[in-house]
């Protein structure tokens, strides 16, 4: 009887919630968003451009053969399956700026690498980690930056291609 009882009154309040009728015009259609970074990667890091420092990936890599630097040094091993292997250097890289970040996944960050962290561990540990982190800062984080719908076939991919 409780049930029954108390199924009848969320049934009124429901239907009591429900408008009548339609009035007005239907809510307006949200416009689809520009992309503003539609290559990914090479869309942020990018050339100095007045007081923003360069942040081409070449660029720092260039600066991480000598040294990576501690906070991005512990970053690096928290994302390694193997964290002993890190020392604090980055190989030097010819030719990276060709094809960013499809270059980076040839032989040393794939999936299962055994010599570097995979790409897609120290990457989201590098952008989504940290108290100041431009990426969360300045990009709110935002995982469409990196990863696009390809619309045709639902599949989320990362662009690559070459620096700007």
């Amino acid at each position: 009887m409780a049930l029954r009882l108390f199924s009848g009154w969320y049934l009124a309040l429901v239907l009591s919630a429900l408008p009548l009728s339609q009035t007005g015009p239907p809510p307006p259609v949200r416009p689809t968003a520009v992309d503003a970074y539609p290559r990914g990667c090479v869309d942020c890091h990018v050339a100095a451009k007045g007081a923003n420092p360069d942040t081409r990936l070449s660029t720092l890599i260039a600066k991480w053969t000598t040294d990576v630097g501690p906070a991005l040094l512990q970053k690096t091993k928290a994302s390694a399956s193997d964290p002993a292997k890190i020392k604090g250097k980055h190989l030097a890289v010819p030719n990276v700026s060709a094809n960013i970040p499809q270059s980076c996944l040839g032989a040393c960050h794939k999936k299962d690498s055994t010599i570097a962290p995979s790409f897609a561990r120290l990457i989201h540990v590098i952008h989504l980690t940290g108290e100041r982190n431009t990426f969360l800062t300045t990009y709110q984080g935002d995982c469409t930056h990196c990863h696009k719908l390809d619309k045709a076939t639902g599949i989320w991919k990362i662009p690559s291609g070459p620096e700007r």
